[in-house]
C-alpha cells in the first residue's frame, strides 16, 4: 500500500457524479446508451492564448488572484457556460462525498484506504480558484491551489495502487458502485504532470446503469498546482486528446498570469 496522499481535487470513484452536480446537471436516471455512443467533449484548446482572462473567478474573495489564472470561457468551446465556484462550496461537495462514505465495503478490501484518500479535500489549501463549464453534456472542472498539500499535488494522481485498478464500493448511501481506472496521456508541463481516467458506473433510481467517464489531470508549477477534471453525464466517450491539449493550454495561461 502506497504512503497516505495528499488530499486532491478529484476524488478517485465519485468525482464523476460530484462534479456533475457542481455543474448544475442531474445524472439521476440519465443511462448510458446501449451502443456507448455518445458526445465527444467540445473542451477543445482553443488556438492562441487569449489576451485578457474572460474566466469566471472564484466566488470566495481568498482565490481572485489565483482565478486570474483560469481559462476563459472561450477555451472550453462555442456556448461554453462557465460558472465559478468558491472554496466554501467545493468543501460542501466534499463533505457530500465523504458522507456517502459511512459503512463503506470495498472490493479488494485492500483497496479501501486508497479509495478513501482518493475523495476530494479542500480546506488544506490556502487558496482556491475553481470554475464549472458545461458545453452540451460535457462538464469540465478546472481549479488552481496554492499552500499545504498543493506543492506536492501530483503523487495524489498517479492512479490506483497495483491490484486495484477494478474496484467495487458499497455503502447504505451509494448503493453498489463500480469502478475503473486507466492510464492517461498528458503533455509534459512545468514541473510535471501526471493523469488518469476513471469510468464509474452505478444503478439509477429506476434501477438502469449509469455509466460517467471521467478525466483527471493535474500539472505542478512551483507551489502552485492545475487540476483539470472533465465528465460525460450522457455516459458518452470523452475526447482525450482534446482534454490533453486543453491541459495544457490550461497550463501556460496560468502560467502566464500568475508566474
Amino acid at each position: 500500500m502506497r504512503a497516505r496522499r495528499p488530499p486532491v481535487l478529484a476524488g478517485a470513484a465519485l468525482t464523476a457524479l460530484l462534479l456533475a452536480g457542481c455543474g448544475g446537471q442531474d445524472v439521476a436516471g440519465t443511462a448510458s446508451p446501449a451502443s456507448g455512443a455518445g458526445p465527444s467533449s467540445s473542451a477543445s484548446p482553443s488556438s492562441s492564448a487569449p489576451s485578457s482572462s474572460g474566466s469566471a473567478g472564484s466566488s470566495d474573495p481568498g482565490g481572485a488572484d489565483l482565478a486570474a489564472g483560469l481559462l476563459p470561457a472561450e477555451a472550453f468551446g462555442p456556448g461554453a457556460q462557465v460558472v465559478p465556484v468558491g472554496q466554501e462550496q467545493l468543501e460542501q461537495g466534499a463533505a457530500l462525498s465523504a458522507g456517502s462514505l459511512e459503512g463503506l465495503q470495498v472490493t479488494p478490501p485492500e483497496c479501501a484506504e486508497a479509495f478513501q484518500q482518493s475523495q476530494p479535500s479542500f480546506d488544506a489549501y490556502d487558496d482556491v480558484a475553481a470554475q464549472v463549464a458545461t458545453v452540451g453534456t460535457t462538464t469540465t472542472v478546472e481549479a488552481l491551489v496554492t499552500g499545504g498539500p498543493a506543492a506536492d499535488a501530483l503523487s495524489g494522481f498517479q492512479g490506483p495502487p497495483a491490484g486495484c485498478e477494478a474496484i467495487q464500493a458499497t455503502s447504505p448511501q451509494i448503493g453498489t458502485v463500480s469502478v475503473q481506472y486507466a492510464a492517461l496521456d498528458v503533455p509534459d508541463l512545468g514541473d510535471g504532470a501526471a493523469g488518469f481516467s476513471v469510468t464509474t458506473t452505478v444503478a439509477g433510481p429506476d434501477g438502469q446503469q449509469i455509466t460517467v467517464p471521467a478525466l483527471i489531470g493535474a500539472a505542478q508549477d512551483g507551489e502552485r498546482a492545475l487540476v483539470l477534471v472533465s465528465t460525460s453525464v450522457a455516459g458518452g466517450p470523452l475526447d482525450q486528446a482534446g482534454f490533453a491539449g486543453l491541459l495544457e493550454e490550461a497550463f501556460r495561461v496560468q502560467a502566464d498570469a500568475l508566474d
